[in-house]
């Protein structure tokens, strides 16, 4: 994910403020703690779907999985270590590097996108496994904007190219970050049919965006 400073074209700067490192200690360890103890979020994750999972999870653990330091790979290792297991059946462990990174590309993503939905600045549905191949998100960047319905190809390609601007618009709610990302889905046609909803999703991510 891109580091901690965004909105340098022309407009104030804006900084995450990042989790120090006696606070990361604690809240890594409550995060292995969780998943240790909520077997029921990983042994049937299937069942549970990818939303419920997030669902399960503290919010500092998912603003410590998107920081861009040695803890927060820690913190992303264990989640898609457990998120592995659940969706593909197997240990992270036994994976290929490519299987792994694949899985990485896509999950990672959706800790941001969750953090910006609990903060009321996108609306997100997430199919229940994000890494299939059919799997569609519900993306809505603003309160005017349409429901993209994306795959995770396309999720993947919008991090790459718009990664500073997603980080803006879900960590701050940014105007002008919403408009390029707005900008980008419109220009993808990563829709077709905005009313079209995706597979399943989280009981709480309908709620309206706020500003």
């Amino acid at each position: 994910m891109p580091d901690t400073t965004t909105g340098n074209r022309g407009r104030n700067r804006q900084t995450i403020p990042r989790i120090g490192p006696k606070e990361a200690a604690r809240v890594f360890a409550q995060c292995e703690h969780l998943l240790d103890s909520s077997t029921v979020f990983v042994e049937n994750l299937r069942q549970v779907g990818f939303a419920g999972f997030l669902a399960s999870l503290h919010e500092q653990i998912i603003e410590l999985a998107v920081q861009p330091d040695s803890w927060g790979e820690r913190t992303r290792a264990r989640l898609i270590s457990e998120v592995f297991a659940g969706l593909k059946g197997i240990p992270a462990e036994d994976a290929s590097v490519e299987e792994i990174v694949q899985v990485s590309n896509v999950v990672v993503p959706c800790f941001l996108l969750e953090l910006g939905r609990r903060r009321q600045h996108i609306e997100i549905e997430f199919p229940n496994d994000p890494c299939a191949s059919a799997a569609r998100f519900g993306l809505r960047a603003g309160p005017s904007c349409p429901v993209h319905s994306i795959s995770c190809e396309q999720l993947v390609r919008l991090v790459t190219e718009a990664g500073e601007e997603l980080v803006g618009l879900c960590y701050f709610g940014d105007q002008q970050s919403r408009e390029t990302i707005e900008a980008r889905l419109a220009l993808k046609d990563a829709t077709t049919d905005s009313k079209t909803r995706p597979c399943r999703s989280s009981s709480s991510s309908s709620s309206k965006t706020k500003h």
